[in-house]
């Protein structure tokens, strides 16, 4: 295996959620579903975001794991609310859910139960806090109160912050449909797409600001990746190829075919040329895979927080390093002990 593979296997494992961090967000995340759906309004839930794709990373120090979901409301109770009744927004179902959530999590006859739990309300529908970090981790749940679509597929979305009646107040979306498209094709091809989307993710989050979402990362890799691709290629052809097309003026388009076009978080020209600098880099590693501090040159470029993080955990450890260990990610094993490899997350399924 060239140098530069085997360096991307270990940016992999170094990203890894710590499997704590992970279960907990997964179970969390099944516990508020199964509450709201307990509630007379709540007539089925879902699932959405990186946990069911898997394509979670490991979040900065101080960062939050939130799990993402939604509770689907029985829209035969509520023809008012909506695009396809009378334009309300559900203010007062949120407010709802969220006195009907709070205090079952903080219920010492439940198990498992939560006592420092808060429920809000949040853009979209609830926020939960847990009141009880993993290692270091706070992990919170966001589920989205959505309504189907009459007429399509996908959901209404609301946006509590607009003023009720607004035309902003509420958006079309198919969460469900996204998981479905990232988790399709053969085992190679999946294994491939979420692991570029999971590096993509790393590289994204380098920036002091983000320039794109991680639903668009995940849209490009389910777009530009192509079975038999490698890794490193897949993601420099998911980097390159958006590139090219936010320098000729073209949109991403939902692949479900519900959302409005996707767009940078930044404008598009500082996103293009964010994107063709990371390819033509990468690029040059691609050249000579086998190089060792060109290889080094290239990751310390595109992930410059992610190494001085891991030469942080080499120090506290006082491991003796060579200088070109200490420009690579050889031994990233030992920057979180506690996660799987990169394999084995990925072949985990829960």
């Amino acid at each position: 295996m060239a140098h530069l593979h085997s360096q991307f296997d270990d940016l992999l494992t170094l990203i890894n959620v710590d499997p704590d961090v992970l279960a907990a967000t997964r179970e969390r995340l099944v516990l508020a579903r199964r509450l709201a759906e307990q509630h007379p309004e709540g007539r089925t839930s879902y699932s959405s975001g990186s946990i069911p794709v898997r394509t979670h990373i490991q979040p900065h120090a101080g960062a939050v794991s939130d799990g993402d979901g939604g509770i689907i409301l029985d829209r035969v109770q509520h023809p008012e609310l909506g695009p396809d009744g009378e334009g309300e927004a559900p203010h007062t179902i949120t407010d709802e859910l969220v006195a009907f959530i709070g205090p079952k999590l903080r219920d010492p006859e439940r198990t498992p139960f939560y006592p420092k739990a808060r429920v809000c309300t949040s853009r979209r529908g609830l926020k939960i806090h847990f009141g009880a970090p993993v290692n270091g981790t706070d992990v919170t749940v966001d589920l989205i109160v959505a309504l189907r679509r009459r007429d399509g597929r996908g959901l209404w979305i609301p946006d509590l912050e607009q003023a009720p009646g607004s035309a902003k107040a509420w958006s079309a979306s198919d969460p469900q449909g996204h998981v479905e498209l990232l988790t399709s094709g053969a085992d190679a091809l999946r294994r491939t797409r979420r692991c570029a989307i999971r590096i993509l993710k790393a590289w994204n989050a380098q920036a002091t600001k983000s320039g794109f979402s991680s639903h668009q990362l995940s849209v490009w890799a389910y777009e530009f990746v192509e079975p038999r691709m490698g890794l490193v290629s897949a993601v420099h052809t998911v980097l390159l190829k958006a590139a090219l097309r936010l320098q000729r003026g073209e949109s991403t388009k939902d692949p479900r075919s519900v959302s409005p076009d996707l767009k940078p978080l930044i404008p598009d020209a500082d996103a293009e040329r964010r994107l063709r600098v990371a390819a033509d880099r990468l690029a040059k590693a691609i050249a000579d895979p086998d190089d060792m501090d060109t290889v080094a040159e290239v990751l310390e470029y595109l992930f410059p927080k992610t190494m001085r993080e891991r030469e942080r955990a080499f120090s506290a450890a006082s491991s003796p390093l060579s200088t070109t260990a200490s420009l690579g990610l050889a031994g990233a094993s030992l920057l979180i002990p506690k996660t799987r490899s990169w394999r084995e997350d990925m072949a985990f399924e829960g």
